[in-house]
């Protein structure tokens, strides 16, 4: 039983922005086969997609859910049938061909799943990246969700999914990896939140590997001096835009805390 997290996905009425922003500052390629410049922008590292999603009404802007592929979606299915009923697997259109099932965990947070011997559907998105054996130095390797029952949430991503759990000092929650990637689930409620205003319970940071920090806030500066459209948002300034700074900072962890120009957080380390 084992589990690749293989795509993550975000919604954003500035979607074409952010797709150059990944590209900017982290060097994700676009989908070099597959164009669909109406339901998403996406973009890679060799091994992960991030699929950036416009806003369509009734749609929350923000980091929204992950995927993964499995062994047997039927063997997935029958461990969350049995061990957390509340949980549910959903076939999806035909249209989505990344992700043919999309499953909530027990405290309803979404994600998708696709079958391994199924994954010749990936490659018409961003997968094909993975199968010419292209990656790179700077990649995506933390998807973090903020959630009311972490601990229960976390044994349902390892009993029912089969992500190993890992330890990890420099943040909170649990954390569970495909071996590359890591799903962190921190607990969420509202006190957490004194002196900002409440954050939902959801999607709460993506997290990327670089190849060193030095060198990447070099690059971050001087890509910021060579073309301001592309910015990140600062973090900071008011006294609740300074809690938020080091609320992140402290419970996300990472070697540099930032922000897309969509405000999604991101947590940048070199280790």
């Amino acid at each position: 039983m084992s589990a690749k997290i293989n795509h993550m996905a975000m919604v954003s009425p500035i979607y074409p922005m952010l797709a150059k922003f990944y590209e900017a500052y982290f060097g994700l390629k676009p989908s070099g086969k597959t164009s669909r410049p109406l339901n998403a922008m996406t973009v890679g590292d060799g091994y992960v997609g991030l699929n950036i999603n416009p806003q369509r009404d009734g749609y929350v802007a923000g980091i929204d859910h992950f995927g993964m592929v499995v062994d047997s979606i039927d063997e997935v299915m029958e461990r969350a049938r049995s061990k957390f009923p509340t949980a549910a697997i959903v076939k999806r259109p035909s249209t989505r061909p990344f992700a043919a099932y999309s499953a909530h965990d027990p405290d309803g947070n979404v994600f998708d799943l696709a079958q391994r011997d199924e994954s010749d559907k990936l490659v018409g998105v961003y997968a094909e990246q993975s199968a010419a054996g292209w990656n790179q130095d700077r990649y995506l390797n933390k998807f973090a969700i903020r959630t009311l029952h972490a601990e229960q949430c976390a044994e349902f991503y390892t009993d029912v999914v089969g992500l190993k759990p890992v330890n990890k000092t420099d943040s909170e929650g649990f954390h569970l990896t495909d071996g590359r990637v890591t799903l962190s689930i921190m607990q969420w409620s509202i006190p957490i939140f004194e002196g900002m205003g409440i954050k939902r319970p959801g999607a709460d940071h993506i997290g990327f590997k670089v190849e060193n920090m030095d060198t990447f806030k070099e690059h971050v500066r001087t890509t910021m001096g060579g073309n301001t459209f592309l910015n990140p948002m600062p973090l900071g300034g008011n006294k609740e835009a300074e809690a938020r700074k080091a609320f992140l900072a402290k419970t996300a962890g990472g070697k540099m805390q930032m922000a897309d120009p969509g405000g999604n957080w991101i947590v940048v380390t070199d280790e």
